[in-house]
């Protein structure tokens, strides 16, 4: 007969685990990011809501950064640097490559 003992020890690593799970699932369900063609917009949170927009004629740079495992599985981190002080890290994104090309494709000509 073969019985599987679970220490408390096994049952709290499992509870850390799938509290840390759904904490990544939460915040990536309440993470909204639009590209439209006059502005980037990311919209995050669930009760308290911070929103950035960018318009697209102040996008200096998209930068794209990829792990190894991102790349495998399609998943990374864009920055979009803008003119003066605009600065916003979109954190673990599908499609980064996708994304910068959706905004050079959008932004006005003379400026991409």
């Amino acid at each position: 007969m073969l019985v599987a003992a679970f220490t408390w020890g096994d049952l709290w690593r499992l509870a850390l685990a799938v509290f840390l799970l759904f904490r990544e699932w939460f915040e990536r369900w309440t993470t909204e990011i639009a590209i439209t063609n006059r502005r980037i917009i990311l919209k995050r949170g669930f009760i308290r809501r911070d929103t950035a927009e960018m318009h697209m004629d102040k996008v200096e740079s998209v930068d794209v950064s990829q792990s190894v495992f991102g790349r495998l599985l399609g998943y990374g981190e864009v920055t979009v640097r803008g003119t003066g002080a605009g600065l916003e890290t979109l954190r673990l994104i599908d499609a980064p490559v996708e994304f910068r090309n959706h905004v050079k494709t959008h932004q006005p000509e003379g400026t991409a």
